[in-house]
């Protein structure tokens, strides 16, 4: 379905044959998102706490819920979040994300390990990036979003930025 939603446009263009591979849900494990099998024309940022383990600070990250199609995709990292606190433990009702889709800095950074995850401060310089590359910022899914009452990954700190749809 998603291949289908991501490929609907109208340019006329043709439509890109994608293949979907199926994961029998007994081997997928809570909290591990299953293997990139599709980019995604349309994904979603978010900021998210981060524990850098190397600096011993917190940071909020900018996370995508998918890997995303077109050049935005290179500065995608598949990245393990260490837990932000011993108190906060996953349970069956509140599953903690272990690893995820992080966006690298469009920075450089000397400074040491784990300054290269994008922080939220670059959210700016981000969607500049974005527009210059093909990206239109959803402003009608975004603010749909904003005015409902669902939360993504509230457990988490989660915040939601914006919907973007890659139209290269």
């Amino acid at each position: 379905m998603f291949g289908f939603i991501n490929n609907m446009n109208s340019n006329n263009k043709p439509f890109r044959r994608e293949t979907i591979r199926f994961v029998p849900s007994n081997s997928l494990k809570r909290g591990i998102p299953p293997p990139p099998e599709i980019e995604a024309k349309t994904v979603s940022l978010f900021s998210q706490p981060f524990l850098d383990t190397y600096n011993q600070c917190y940071k909020d990250i900018v996370v995508v819920n998918l890997k995303p199609q077109g050049p935005l995709g290179d500065l995608v990292r598949l990245v393990k979040f260490p837990p932000l606190s011993e108190f906060k433990q996953p349970g069956p009702c509140s599953p903690l994300k272990q690893c995820g889709y992080a966006l690298m800095s469009l920075g450089t950074c000397s400074a040491g390990c784990g300054c290269d995850l994008m922080v939220v401060d670059e959210v700016p310089t981000l969607i500049s990036y974005l527009v210059s590359n093909g990206y239109i910022v959803d402003t009608s899914i975004t603010k749909m979003f904003y005015q409902s009452e669902i939360k993504f990954d509230t457990n988490l700190g989660n915040k939601l930025i914006c919907f973007i749809t890659y139209n290269g």
